[in-house]
């Protein structure tokens, strides 16, 4: 049993017209080669998640779509089968790679309407429907490498990667377990796409599964 709570997906240029992200921005890379994909994290300390936009924290599955819609604008809508997906996304600037990016907000619940994924991706030529333009970066932050950073980073944060991660060109991690009720642990999957020498690409998520 899985569940995703979070995602955060950042793709570079290059990458927005070659990979296909399904019918959810993002969902395919954030959910493809799980479970038992990822490298266990047994370095010290545990990598610190904080996510953030616009100075706004964003506490998963307790932040609603409406109070991230209050705050930014934009209309919540829904996808998938039977309105399996409801998301918000802005068109922003990007900082630092002259070029504009989306940032999608998500709930798998599409009835609450909890926030359970954020996805960022180097906007295309033409903006999806339903995406609202903004004239400043949202200040999307999670605490961990992200797009731009160099690969070295992973083994500073992580630890040494041992395994892709099931997705051609990416890495993945798994850190940041603790139990649930019912036999069911928590645990937090911080994916890469990499190049060279710095990261094309991040996700992050927390999962369920059982014990």
């Amino acid at each position: 049993m899985i569940r995703l709570t979070f995602a955060l997906l950042l793709a570079g240029a290059a990458l927005a017209a070659t990979i296909d992200p399904g019918p959810i921005p993002g969902l395919r890379l954030l959910a493809d080669g799980l479970p038992g994909s990822a490298n266990e994290v047994t370095k010290t300390p545990v990598p610190a998640l904080d996510v953030q936009a616009g100075g706004m924290k964003i506490e998963l599955e307790k932040t609603t779509l409406a109070e991230i819609a209050a705050k930014f604008g934009g209309e919540i809508n829904t996808t998938g089968e039977e309105a399996a997906f409801a998301w918000l996304c802005y068109a922003t600037p990007a900082i630092g790679t002259g070029g504009a990016s989306l940032t999608w907000f998500y709930a798998v619940d599409a009835n609450a309407q909890r926030v359970s994924g954020v996805a960022v991706e180097y906007a295309p030529d033409e903006l999806p429907p339903g995406c609202l333009k903004q004239e400043t970066p949202l200040g999307l932050t999670t605490g961990l490498p992200g797009l731009g950073a160099p690969v070295a980073d992973l083994d500073t944060v992580f630890g040494k990667a041992t395994a892709d991660s099931g997705v051609p060109g990416t890495v993945a991690y798994m850190f940041g377990s603790k139990p649930e009720e019912n036999g069911l642990v928590s645990r937090t999957e911080a994916k890469f796409i990499i190049g060279d020498t710095h990261i094309l690409a991040a996700s992050v998520m927390s999962v369920v599964e059982e014990e």
